[in-house]
């Protein structure tokens, strides 16, 4: 079971707008490797067609899934892990950086 962003008072759009750092696909893995995202957990924001879903990456096997390539738009975020834990059902127990 993957780990969802789902805020409550505004949508999961506007919160990863206003909260996360927009980063492009080809540089999440190295943005994660930098002393800047301590911290920070990446988001994918995935359009299925029906809905859009925002995915944690709770652990690089996790982002090398969301990265795989697929007709879906994906656009990649930073979070902080606090906003995450405010915005979703993740746990700190789960997150294997």
């Amino acid at each position: 079971m993957g780990y969802y962003v789902n805020p409550k008072n505004e949508t999961k759009e506007k919160y990863l707008d206003r909260v996360g750092i927009r980063i492009a696909v080809n540089k999440v893995a190295s943005a994660m490797a930098s002393p800047e995202a301590y911290g920070q957990l990446p988001v994918c924001l995935v359009d299925t067609g029906a809905f859009t879903a925002a995915a944690i990456a709770f652990s690089k096997k996790e982002l090398e899934v969301f990265m795989e390539p697929d007709d879906r738009p994906k656009k990649f975020y930073l979070v902080s892990v606090t906003n995450l834990l405010i915005a979703s059902d993740l746990k700190l127990d789960v997150i294997a950086w």
